[in-house]
């Protein structure tokens, strides 16, 4: 197995931010990384960028509904796992035992809403979808998608962080976990979801 982001990071794409996803210097950390593996020696090193393009504007920490990302820098992985890879890991298991112990379709949806469905069947037929992913879609870093933050701060955050703050959905998290504290705290109107199996 191959971790892309520090790859990236020595190859000179780009620089890690405090949401921990690289952000290349001109198209943010709107980039979808790939690693070749070569059998021949490199003549020439690469140089890593030299500035990081974070802003450290902390609306990445502003718009995680499950607050694994610290103001501080600290970084919370299992609580943005067990959310954003719900499909990937244990809740394939869970949802098919849900389906199996429910006496019928209305027992069943006591448990999953109908977008929680949809996202399961999305992922058998294409691939598993993230669930979150705001820490990318509220950062203004990068040449290409930083003007409209720069030119006018309020209105990024009314525009673009405020309604996934405000999105009334279901957030997965462990049982007495520091994230289900957060979400309970910060955001009473989602949906907390316990898993049961997972990171």
């Amino acid at each position: 197995m191959i971790s892309h982001k520090p790859v990236a990071v020595a190859a000179g794409l780009g620089m890690m931010g405090i949401h921990r996803i690289v952000i290349h210097p001109t198209f943010g950390n709107f980039i979808l990384l790939g690693t070749v593996i070569i059998d021949a020696d490199v003549s020439e090193e690469s140089h890593p960028v030299a500035y990081n393009p974070c802003l450290e504007c902390k609306l990445c920490v502003a718009a995680c509904p499950v607050g694994a990302i610290s103001p501080d820098g600290n970084f919370d992985f299992t609580a943005c796992a067990t959310h954003n890879y719900r499909e990937f890991l244990g809740g394939f298991n869970e949802w098919v035992e849900t389906i199996v112990e429910s006496p019928s379709a209305s027992a069943y949806r006591e448990h999953f809403a109908p977008p929680e469905t949809l996202s399961m069947w999305q992922s058998l037929a294409f691939q598993p979808n993230y669930k979150a992913a705001y820490c990318m879609a509220v950062c203004p870093a990068g040449e290409d998608v930083i003007g409209p933050y720069l030119r006018n701060r309020k209105e990024h955050v009314q525009t673009v962080v405020k309604p996934l703050q405000e999105k009334v959905e279901p957030v997965y998290v462990k049982a007495g976990s520091q994230a289900e504290a957060h979400v309970r705290r910060r955001f009473p109107h989602k949906i907390v979801r316990q898993v049961k199996r997972g990171t």
